[in-house]
C-alpha cells in the first residue's frame, strides 16, 4: 500500500493498494454525502418522535379532563341532597327555604368549583354551559334558595360571574354546538 501524488491527476493524494486507485477527495464526498444523509434522517425522526410525544400528552391531557368532568358530573347528580335541590329547584319550591344552610352551600361550592374549572380552561365554556348552566341559571334566578343566604355576599363573587357568563354562552349558542373536551 502506497500513497502519494499522481502526477496527471489534480484532484489530490491516490491511495494505491494491490494494484487499485483510490481517490481521497473522492471517498471524502462520499463519506460526507452519506453522513448528511444520516443528520437529516436522524433530524426527521427526532422531530417526528417529538410531535408524536406532543400529541400524545394533548390527548392525555384531554382524556384526563374527561374523566375528571365525568367524575364531577357522576357526583353532581348522584349526591342525594344535590338531586334533593335540583328537584326543588326546577320549580323554585318554597320548600328550598328549609334546606340547611350547609347543605346550599355546598351546593353552590360545586358548582363554583366547576367555574374554577372554566376559568382554568380546564373545561370549555360550552361544554360546562351544556352540562351545568341550566342549573347555575335556576339557582341564579331562585329566590327560595337564597332565603337565609347573603346572594350578594363577597363569597359568592365566582358564582355570580360563572351564572352571568353561563347566561351569556346561552345567548351566544342557540344550537347545541359540536362539543370536546
Amino acid at each position: 500500500m502506497s500513497v502519494g501524488l499522481d502526477a496527471d491527476n489534480d484532484l489530490g493524494p491516490i491511495l494505491t493498494r494491490g494494484g487499485r486507485s483510490y481517490d481521497f477527495d473522492a471517498l471524502e464526498a462520499l463519506v460526507d454525502y452519506w453522513k448528511n444523509w444520516a443528520i437529516i434522517a436522524a433530524g426527521v425522526v427526532g422531530l417526528t418522535t417529538f410531535f408524536t410525544g406532543v400529541l400524545e400528552y394533548v390527548r392525555q391531557g384531554r382524556q384526563h379532563r374527561a374523566e375528571n368532568f365525568v367524575q364531577m358530573r357522576r357526583r353532581f347528580l348522584e349526591t342525594p341532597q344535590y338531586r334533593e335541590i335540583l328537584d326543588l329547584l326546577a320549580g323554585d319550591d318554597p320548600k328550598l327555604r328549609e334546606v340547611s344552610i350547609q347543605e346550599k352551600r355546598n351546593f353552590v361550592g360545586f358548582l363554583e368549583e366547576v367555574a374554577v374549572m372554566v376559568n382554568s380552561r380546564l373545561i370549555r365554556r360550552e361544554v360546562a354551559h351544556y352540562m351545568f348552566g341550566y342549573y347555575v341559571q335556576l339557582t341564579a334566578k331562585s329566590t327560595h334558595f337564597w332565603e337565609h343566604l347573603d346572594r350578594q355576599s363577597h363569597y359568592w363573587r365566582v358564582f355570580r360571574a360563572f351564572a352571568e357568563d353561563m347566561a351569556k354562552v346561552k345567548a351566544e349558542t342557540q344550537t347545541n354546538p359540536n362539543l370536546h373536551f
